[in-house]
Order: structure tokens, then C-alpha cells, then sequence
């Protein structure tokens, strides 16, 4: 899928989208854990009146999302292809299974440099999902460029001694946008 500069984008057809409900996990988000992109997931800051800055949301780099649904649900089996034989390897929960789903013993399974993560597939991710919050969606990449701009305006993110903020008029200017999403 190419985006409107016509660059190839990596990954799924779905992007990490975080709603209103995000918490910011009080400042330790638990999606950015799980994801595998360096600053794709990035605690935002609010600035306080005071002058200082408090965690305010988490937000996706549309740039950077690669859709592997790792943020959003723990119940993954992660597929890996091996770089040179091309045998592709499940991994569920740290156990490893070959192209049949034949648990490999230990021995069998080849070294993590010589893996690399092709997908991922689950059964049910109900029970199973990252965010306690369910502040995370996984949408269609074109509704969720749109989405996304309800919650998180990269053009209103300044970098603040390496910390991602937003000043009270972004922050407002958002409230606002979700009010009128939700018909408020």
C-alpha cells in the first residue's frame, strides 16, 4: 500500500490507533513494551499550568506503525522465516513450532539471529488484549489516518528535551475534535 508521497509502506493493511481512554498507563504505557518499532509507540506529555509536564496519552507514529497488532494483544503466535532456508517457524508463549505446528524441542530451534518476523495470526484475542484500557484499535490504514487525527495531531507534538508534548490548546483542540466525533 503507497501513501500519498507514493512511498511503499511496511507491514499490514491495519495501523495502532489510541483512543480517548488512554491513560498513558500513569506515565509506563504497556503497548509501547510490545512494540517492535523504536519510538512507533511514544508517551505524550501535557504541559501543566504550572509549567511542568504530566503524561497525558500514548501516540502512534503513522510513519512508523507496521499493523503487527503486538501493542494491541498478547494471544499473538508470532510467524518467523528463517533467513536463509526460508522455513517458516511459529512461536506462541516462547515455545517454538515448525511449518506442521510440531513442537520443536529446544535443540531444533534456530538461533533468534537467524529468524526473522514475517506476521502474526491468532485464534481469539478477546481475553487476551495488552491495553487494560481498550484504548487501542487495530483499523483499516486509511480510516485510521483519519482516526487518528481525533487524538493525537502530529503537527500539535513539539519534542521537549526528548520528551513528546502537547500544550493545553493542542490538547484542546482535540478534546474538541472527539466531542464532535462522539456527538457531543
Amino acid at each position: 500500500m503507497a501513501d500519498e508521497t507514493g512511498k511503499k509502506r511496511k507491514g499490514t493493511a491495519l495501523l495502532a490507533v489510541m483512543d480517548e481512554n488512554c491513560t498513558s498507563c500513569a506515565g509506563s504505557p504497556i503497548c509501547e513494551v510490545h512494540c517492535p518499532v523504536d519510538d512507533c509507540i511514544n508517551l505524550l506529555y501535557e504541559e501543566t499550568p504550572q509549567g511542568g509536564l504530566k503524561p497525558y496519552r500514548v501516540w502512534v507514529d503513522n510513519e512508523k506503525c507496521i499493523g503487527c497488532q503486538m501493542c494491541y494483544s498478547d494471544d499473538l503466535t508470532k510467524i518467523h522465516q528463517h533467513k536463509e532456508t526460508g522455513e517458516i517457524y511459529y512461536e506462541y508463549a516462547s515455545r517454538y513450532y515448525d511449518s506442521s505446528k510440531k513442537l520443536l524441542e529446544p535443540s531444533e530451534v534456530p538461533k533468534k539471529f537467524q529468524l526473522q518476523l514475517v506476521g502474526t495470526e491468532t485464534e481469539d484475542r478477546l481475553d487476551k488484549k495488552i491495553c487494560p484500557w481498550d484504548a487501542i484499535s487495530m483499523v483499516e490504514y486509511d480510516e485510521a489516518l483519519e482516526t487518528s487525527a481525533y487524538f493525537y495531531d502530529p503537527a500539535d507534538i513539539r519534542i521537549v528535551d526528548g520528551l513528546y508534548v502537547i500544550d493545553s490548546k493542542g490538547k484542546e483542540k482535540l478534546e474538541e475534535k472527539q466531542k464532535e466525533m462522539l456527538g457531543e
